[in-house]
């Protein structure tokens, strides 16, 4: 009967070889975990995003809507104002979420309908006067620095 013998220098070899296999293991596991992180953290940040683009929508929409309700107030501030803008009116959108809207208007010049124009339909062109603004709302959502800001054109005669 043959008897096998090892190597003192043998000893422990297999001890050395799963610690090295558990240290991969554990930065294979490490960077999955970093990945998720900044995975969450894009997602978190395209959330906020869309909600400020979406509140500064509704920032805007307001200002439309309070025109349509025939107030013109700050149509004319613009108009009057030494640098053509209204005065910013801040606007609530979602306070319980912490994000705040604000809108205004620019005045960007006087508009005179061409002859030619279905606005020359009764020939006297030269007496209607048109205005052009751009409105604008914006949003921003506190503690996270997402800001968005949309603008509208409109044409009033």
């Amino acid at each position: 009967m043959t008897e096998l013998k090892t190597g003192r220098q043998e000893r422990g070899a297999v001890l050395i070889v799963s610690l090295v296999v558990l240290l991969v293991l554990t930065l294979i596991g490490v960077a999955g975990m970093n990945t998720s992180v900044m995975q969450e953290r894009m997602a978190v940040n395209a959330q906020n995003s869309n909600r400020t683009f979406q509140a500064a929508e509704s920032s805007a929409s307001a200002l439309t809507e309070r025109l349509i309700g025939n107030d013109l107030s700050l149509l004319r501030e613009s108009m009057q104002s030494a640098d053509n803008m209204s005065s910013s009116v801040n606007f609530t959108v979602d306070a319980g979420n912490g994000v705040a809207g604000t809108y205004q208007a620019r005045y960007l010049g006087e508009i005179i309908a061409g002859s030619g124009s279905s606005l020359d339909a009764n020939e006297s062109s030269t007496a209607l006067d048109g205005y052009r603004y751009e409105l604008s709302g914006t949003a921003t959502m506190a503690g996270t620095g997402a800001t968005s800001t949309v603008f509208k054109g409109i044409e009033y005669y």
